[in-house]
């Protein structure tokens, strides 16, 4: 710990020059410019089938119609080692993405060695070959390509090319 005079101490200089009244009094506790930032998590959009998987028990919350939809879809789900997998039509076992790894995947299979900076589909198809899914993949490929600098400055032309013309 360094010892610094008052002058360079400005918090300690602070502190030792308010006056002491002696007087309990109420600490303000409304600060006009703080805010408060809530912490929310969000539900994976796959925790009715999982839950049902794990457990055998559906969410009381639930319209039968939706109890219904949960037990036919869960018959190609399959919960192992805490993932989500489904058997999809074409036989491939997927597992299906939480969404905070949505964006290290799409960026691997875009923009990485293995990717090569291809179109939405071929993406997504890497994406699939991969063995991963989630419902809104396609749209999602289709967004992340779209906002790929490298893959927007193909085929317009360059300065150089503008010169020779």
């Amino acid at each position: 710990m360094l010892d610094r005079p008052g002058k360079q101490n400005t918090v300690a200089d602070f502190l030792s020059r308010i006056q002491n009244t002696n007087e309990d009094s109420l600490v303000e506790d409304k600060f006009p410019d703080e805010y408060l930032f809530a912490v929310t998590t969000k539900t994976p959009w796959y925790a009715d089938i999982a839950n049902y998987l794990v457990t055998g028990k559906l969410p009381p919350r639930l319209f039968p119609n939706e109890r219904r939809r949960i037990i036919q879809e869960s018959s190609s789900y399959s919960w192992i080692s805490n993932e989500l997998f489904k058997t999809g039509l074409d036989s491939v076992i997927r597992r299906y993405v939480r969404e905070d790894e949505m964006p290290d995947i799409l960026k691997a299979c875009h923009d990485e060695p293995c990717g090569g900076h291809f179109a939405d589909k071929r993406t997504t198809y890497k994406i699939l070959s991969f063995g991963y899914y989630w419902p809104s993949l396609f749209k999602d490929a289709k967004q992340y390509v779209r906002r790929c600098d490298s893959c927007q400055r193909v085929g317009r032309p360059t300065l150089s090319n503008e010169m020779s013309l």
